[in-house]
């Protein structure tokens, strides 16, 4: 028998609060990130020095101590109860402070402001911290992927701090990390997306895959080849838009870290038009060749990028230096003609795919239901929900992420049924590294029976992309 998940029924004083008229209502916003490391702070008055970045740049010193300070007492008050790495979130009535520790000694802090309604109640204004509204999962997650994104371009940490603690050049390397930090941070912080947005794809680094027929998918994975043709090219990845083609053997997180940088570099470049026939993505009047650092076999080594566009295709190309001018001619030439004749065969194809797609959609209402499928190997996804964004609840999609079991976790089959306080129905399966999720309304389902045969329905009339399913 299924097991099934009813929410609480709400309190008199919490239906009270929800009568009270909201003036003004806060999103969840950014308090401070910073970065430290205890064991460079050996003395008594060099407790700045443990402080490697922190952001705002403009807060004065001693709070910057101060929080950090905080910080380190909360990880070792817990250590006496647990391990060191299991600090994961500590909650305030205003404020959420999420811990990671990417490597040992480095630790990453991300405090956010929890949302907050002001209300008015017996004619006085009265703020109403949401701090249940903060996913502790999914915002966890975008603080790995601040680390992850980091580690992309610049390396480990502790590649950084190789000299002896206490030395002049120990001295010398801190402070150079600490402004590769706050060059890297700077930019990167007031680029992160709009954490009221973020959501379980955020949690679960899933990456939106584009399906192809056969034909094509062959095409596209022929490109591979290169490593062949071209012996200094050691791994190659295909974008379409957004959409992956073929991820090659990148590390997941590595690849979504890749995703991330390409589609701000793509949107920069240009229009398509002025890569019609092909051309290498330029920065400078040069093409990009920038270092970034990938995990291949289980180490962590340095690659020079390219990155090769024809219209809305883009080729990410990994060499091991820096290619010389004969080499860019070389590529361009085999590239321009294949790649641009493919790419206008995947334009025609996604056309017709994008208009049968706007044909469904037209035919059904927000209070349709919603679907997200994963594949937790390749990290694909497939879902309606950002669709129509709006019309899932905060509560539901936090649901949906305390539900989605961690990637590293052994895969186990399970289905069960959970009924929110606001009437929405969420169906969970999982099974041979794949989760699948269906949210319905109450107007699609009102019994156990209704929500069974709708979900079964809509199991089987989506999970029929085979790209989704392979590995």
């Amino acid at each position: 028998m299924l097991p099934v998940y009813f929410g609480q029924k709400k309190s008199v004083s919490e239906r009270a609060d929800e009568m009270a008229k909201v003036l003004q209502r806060v999103e969840i916003t950014l308090r401070s990130f910073y970065v430290f490391n205890s064991n460079l702070s050996q003395k008594e008055g060099e407790e700045h020095k443990k402080i490697l970045f922190y952001h705002p740049n403009d807060i004065e010193l001693n709070t910057k101590i101060k929080d950090v300070g905080l910080s380190e007492a909360i990880i070792t008050f817990t250590g006496t109860f647990t391990s060191e790495d299991d600090c994961k979130a500590l909650h305030t009535q205003k404020t959420t402070q999420l811990f990671y520790q990417p490597e040992p000694g480095f630790w990453l802090v991300m405090v956010l402001n929890v949302p907050k309604e002001v209300k008015l109640k017996e004619g006085v204004e009265v703020a109403d911290y949401r701090g249940g509204e903060v996913s502790d999962r999914i915002y966890q997650a975008v603080l790995r992927q601040c680390y992850h994104m980091y580690r992309f371009h610049h390396g480990p940490l502790q590649t950084k701090l190789t000299s002896s603690p206490g030395s002049e050049e120990a001295e010398e390397q801190r402070q150079q990390l600490a402004a590769e930090l706050k060059k890297f941070y700077g930019r990167y912080l007031a680029t992160l997306k709009d954490l009221a947005q973020c959501d379980i794809m955020d949690m679960l680094h899933s990456i939106q895959y584009l399906a192809l027929d056969k034909s094509l998918f062959l095409r596209a994975h022929n490109f591979s080849m290169l490593c062949d043709t071209f012996t200094a090219v050691k791994e190659c990845v295909m974008f379409y838009n957004d959409q992956v083609v073929c991820g090659g053997k990148l590390a997941a997180s590595d690849l979504y870290s890749l995703h991330a940088y390409v589609l701000g570099t793509a949107s920069a470049s240009g229009s398509e038009d002025a890569f019609r026939s092909g051309a290498f993505v330029l920065e400078g009047g040069k093409p990009i060749a920038t270092e970034v650092y990938l995990d291949l076999d289980k180490q962590i080594r340095p690659h020079c990028l390219l990155i090769y566009r024809a219209l809305n295709v883009t080729l990410c190309l990994f060499v091991d230096a820096v290619p010389t001018q004969e080499f860019y001619e070389e590529l361009n030439a085999y590239l321009g003609p294949q790649l641009s004749c493919l790419a206008k065969d995947i334009a025609t194809a996604s056309k017709l795919n994008a208009s049968a797609s706007a044909t469904t959609a037209a035919n059904h209402d927000d209070g349709s239901a919603k679907y997200l499928f994963i594949n937790e190997q390749s990290l694909k996804h497939h879902t309606n929900i950002h669709r129509n964004a709006k019309s899932i609840p905060r509560n539901v999609m936090s649901i949906i992420a305390d539900l989605a079991n961690p990637i590293q976790e052994i895969a186990a089959a399970e289905e069960l049924q959970v009924k929110t306080t606001n009437d929405y129905w969420i169906v969970k399966r999982r099974c041979n590294w794949r989760q699948y999720y269906v949210i319905l309304s109450k107007s699609k389902a009102t019994t156990l029976l209704d929500v069974t045969q709708e979900a079964k329905r809509i199991f089987e009339q989506e999970l029929t992309d085979d790209v989704f399913f392979d590995k």
